[in-house]
């Protein structure tokens, strides 16, 4: 006995070592293997933090845990997460791990996933990471083989026997996977899907999910339910569902014969509402086809409130309603490339009506008949059809009813509105906390006809008649406290257009008052098509600050977005606002025409005050690329303060710094085209303007370069500070201000000044200058009278001019300025009294002296010219060079670019390889015009650097 428990004791101790040594020695074996298949098919970045394996949490199976798994797409999709889970967990059967060629999976558990999917617009989705197999390798059907002469054999060697042909290679097969799954579980899930070119996005959060079953053989069934607390879905940028839970179980039959899966006893849980769902889908192929029935299986209206977020959120459970509802619906059809399957609905709500028990009025008499119906082969037969719509809201009627035919070839509408909506009763009816909603709307219209009688102007066979009228409305909540009110507005239609007889309007301390006509109104409404209107604008008062950052400012200047312009608006605006304040900036007086057309915002004859001075508009802000947003305007300005223009303009105090320490007021003409950085501020590598600025005089407060300059010439401390009589022309370019040579004036020195500066605050100008003797300092007269003297003992009798003229070239940057002087022009004239006296007193030695000096002072002049043309000779070919070069390295990458998006999209389909292609024909016209442009802007840059040169080698000779 005693040694049967001995050797029982053993044997336990043998088998607990081996279920702890088993999943070390294997571990490596299956990281291997997970490895190795990773790589080997899957075109994604794969990554995962530790590989567990353990014999005894699912003895005798075999544990496997991932964790800290993600997968991230490549391409287009990288940095795209498009899965990352905290651990994923599989059972796997120990034998076909150890012995098997092939493993067994038992189970799966997926622990906190986050599934993010997307599909771009040419149809590329970042799912798609599967490699493609390689393609087969095969031998030719002959091969020539060359013999060098002189080893030719005597006889010609026997045919050998044709080999048998060998197997194609092929892509490696994985190994093998021989799924035996009982259950896959999800659990606190994320997912998310973004389709862009169907406008679709939906999100589920809080998931929760078991699949149990067999899958092991062709034909099976599965138990599967699963759980969304929080369910999202958005179409063509509007959110239908909105924080929804979301409850789903069903019994799923499927044939993997056919790759058919039959909904056979399913149920899902929206909220309230709970639908049935009965049907199939199939895959046999590429194609996939669907016959699915829902419906609803309770009949209460208490059910269908429960999916309007408002309600669901504040007191469902003490809402009492009545009222019966049916809901039923189907898609059926195939999903090919071409066809998406059909889909109807049809909900039917009876004698329903909702009351709050603390509230003292309800909704009653609620009838409505909806069907709608997508045709998923042939669009045109899509339909709409609310046949009826009449609720009693604290007593008030309203009535609605909608038709919708040919939506694609030539909508055809027939709908009617009439009855009031009390705003002030709605807080009385449904509790709105801390939501003020007030204002009587007044309905009473029909509509019916084809919208191609609108659009070929055959009003007489379109039916359009009645009015909407709204009264004393006002709206504000906690996200919008400044709120609006519209005291009063009214439409009157017609089927040629809508008659604005009035809108005034109230939105924070902004007021806008509007009347005028719209045409194409109803194609608007119901075909997204474009809305005219010429409308007559007047305000006290718009505060842009306020209404684009959407909240009443807290500070000085609130942070500004980017605004698109709607594509399918066209208004004319005759515009005559008192006040407007926009970042920084005050304006009164504004008024001229401003365009809403084609994306854009323009601007005629817009004339306003600001800065204390006046300014002329006339332009564009253009948002057609929402990539690449710009504005493109003509400016006359008269009059603004400079104080008051650094102070309001970053881009004056990033291109012209030196306006901080300037007191006046300018004048200036000019054209400037920039895009918008994400700040709505201009991009400044991007500008590009030409202008020319004037002012009668500007006061230096304090400059660094003017007080440096002053220190290298030794001139007097008591100098004068202002610049007269200045009329500027510059351009700016690539981040650079070029200003052209101008004639300035501080005090009694007069000066040039040329040259350009960037927004890296660095300058390169030449100020050619004339000084009177008279502003040098002592000890720059002192070095005047030495000279003097020192030419008096050589016999000369020099009296020094009243004038000094220096070539000052300043470089460096507004912070550190660096100055070199020039003094040649002085020399000049010196040299011109040595040689009058030179004459006086003895004609031949004068003249061979003179001779000497002219010929050594052309001589060096000359060859100053010649370096200063070469340089800037040199220079010139610089930018071209890099230009072209730059030029052709965008081309490069631009075929590049659409050849991948080509070759991407090849084999996927017609739409697919249609859409890349036009997508790939855009990139290369984009590449082609901005090489273009770079090189055209570096001719112009080129042709002005050797003009300035030429300019001052001819002043040098």
């Amino acid at each position: 006995m005693k040694k049967f428990l001995k050797i029982l004791l053993i044997v336990f101790l043998l088998i607990l070592a081996l279920l702890l040594v088993i999943p070390i020695a294997f571990k490596g074996k299956i990281l291997e293997l997970a490895q190795e298949e990773i790589n080997r098919n899957l075109d994604a970045k794969v990554e995962f933090a530790d590989l567990r394996l353990s014999l005894i949490r699912n003895f005798p199976n075999l544990h496997v845990a991932l964790t800290g798994l993600s997968v991230t797409g490549t391409g287009d999709f990288e940095n795209d997460t498009l899965v990352a889970l905290k651990a994923f967990r599989t059972v796997l059967d120990i034998k076909s791990v150890i012995w098997g060629d092939e493993i067994e999976v038992v189970s799966i558990l997926l622990d906190r996933p986050r599934i993010k999917t997307r599909v771009l617009a040419d149809g590329r989705a970042n799912w798609d990471i599967m490699k493609e197999a390689e393609p087969p390798v095969t031998m030719p059907d002959e091969l020539e083989i060359t013999v060098p002469p002189g080893d030719v054999p005597a006889e010609p060697p026997p045919p050998a026997e044709p080999a048998p042909p060998a197997a194609p290679l092929t892509a490696a097969e994985p190994a093998g996977l021989k799924v035996s799954l009982r259950k896959i579980e999800i659990r606190n899930g994320w997912f998310e899907y973004d389709d862009e070119p169907f406008e679709m996005r939906l999100t589920l959060d809080r998931l929760n999910g078991l699949m149990r079953g067999d899958l092991t053989g062709e034909i099976t069934s599965l138990d599967i339910s699963a759980t969304s607390e929080i369910f999202n879905l958005w179409y063509e940028g509007i959110r239908y569902i909105n924080d929804a839970r979301i409850v789903a179980n069903t019994v799923l039959d499927v044939d993997f014969n056919d790759f058919r899966f039959t909904f056979s006893d399913g149920d899902v849980l929206l909220n309230a509402m709970v639908f049935g769902i009965e049907g199939y889908f199939a895959m046999p192929g590429d194609d996939i086809e669907t016959d699915l029935r829902f419906f609803s299986r309770k009949t209460d209206f208490k059910t269908l409130i429960s999916l309007v977020p408002a309600i669901f959120m504040t007191g469902f459970e003490e809402l009492e309603a009545w009222g019966n509802l049916t809901l039923e619906g189907f898609a059926r059809g195939v999903m090919t490339d071409e066809t998406m399957p059909s889909v109807g609905l049809d909900l039917v709500v009876e004698n329903a009506g909702f009351s709050y028990p603390d509230l003292p009025k309800s909704l009653d008499n609620m009838h409505m008949s909806l069907g709608l119906y997508y045709d998923g082969v042939d669009e045109d037969k899509t339909t709409i059809d609310l046949h009826s719509f009449h609720m009693e809201m604290a007593g008030n009627p309203f009535d609605m009813s909608l038709g919708i035919r040919t939506p694609v070839s030539d909508m055809a509408v027939k709908a009617t509105v009439t009855g009031t909506i009390d705003f002030t009763s709605l807080a009385d009816v449904i509790p709105l906390e801390e939501v003020v909603i007030r204002g009587l709307l007044e309905s009473d219209l029909s509509l019916s006809g084809k919208m191609s009688d609108i659009e070929n102007e055959r009003y007489e066979d379109f039916n359009a008649a009645g009015s909407l009228r709204l009264t004393a409305f006002r709206y504000e909540d906690p996200g919008f406290p400044q709120g609006v009110s519209i005291p009063r507005a009214v439409l009157d239609f017609s089927p040629r257009f809508v008659e604005l007889n009035t809108f005034e309007s109230q939105i924070g301390s902004s007021d806008i008052r509007m009347n005028g006509r719209l045409e194409n109104f109803i194609p608007f409404i119901f075909n997204d098509g474009t809305v005219k209107g010429n409308l007559t604008l007047t305000s006290t008062l718009v505060d842009l600050n306020e209404l684009l950052a959407g909240e009443p400012p807290e500070a000085d200047t609130v942070p500004l977005t980017l605004v698109e312009v709607p594509g399918n608006i066209d208004f004319v605006l005759t515009s005559s606002i008192e006040k407007v304040l926009f970042d920084k900036m005050e304006i009164s007086n504004l008024n001229g025409r401003i365009i809403v057309r084609d994306s854009k915002v323009m601007m005629e004859g817009v004339n306003m005050n600001m800065l204390g001075g006046s300014i002329g508009v006339r332009g564009e802000y253009n948002t057609q690329d929402m990539s690449a947003p710009f504005i493109d305007f003509a400016l006359d300005i008269s009059n603004f303060d400079i104080p008051s223009a650094f102070s309001t303009f970053n881009t004056v105090q990033q291109l012209t710094p030196i306006a901080r320490d300037m007191r006046g007021s300018f004048s200036s003409s000019l054209s400037l085209r920039s895009l918008l950085g994400e700040d709505m501020m201009p991009v400044m590598n991007s500008i590009s303007a030409k202008g020319r600025m004037r002012t009668s005089a500007v006061e230096l407060v304090s400059s660094n370069t003017f007080d440096r300059l002053s220190q290298a010439l030794s001139l007097r401390g008591d100098r004068d500070n202002v610049l007269r009589d200045l009329n500027i022309g510059f351009t700016v370019s690539n981040g650079r201000v070029y200003v052209d040579p101008f004639d300035a004036r501080l005090g009694p020195v007069s000066m040039i000044i040329g040259g350009d500066q960037g927004i890296d605050q660095t300058m390169n100008f030449l100020v050619k200058m004339t000084v009177p003797r008279s502003e040098f300092g002592q000890g720059a007269n002192q070095v005047i009278d030495n000279l003097v003297a020192s030419a008096a003992q050589r016999g000369l009798n020099i009296r020094p001019g009243e004038n000094v003229n220096v070539d000052a070239r300043i470089t460096g940057t507004f912070g550190d300025p660096q100055i070199s002087l020039d003094m040649r022009e002085s020399a000049r004239a010196t040299m011109e009294e040595v040689r009058d006296q030179i004459r006086s007193q003895a004609a031949e030695e004068v003249e061979r002296r003179v001779e000497d000096v002219e010929v050594r002072v052309r001589e060096e002049l000359s060859e100053s010219a010649d370096k200063l043309l070469q340089e800037a000779e040199q220079r010139a070919d610089q930018v071209r060079k890099t230009a072209a070069a730059s030029a052709e390295s965008i081309r490069k990458e631009g075929e590049a670019a659409a050849a991948k998006v080509e070759r991407e999209a090849a084999g996927r389909g017609r739409l697919a390889e249609a859409a890349a292609k036009r997508t790939a024909d855009g990139i290369r016209r984009e590449a082609a015009a901005k090489a273009d442009a770079l090189v055209n802007e570096a001719e112009g840059r080129a042709e002005k650097i050797l003009e300035d040169a030429r300019r001052e080698a001819d002043r040098l000779r």
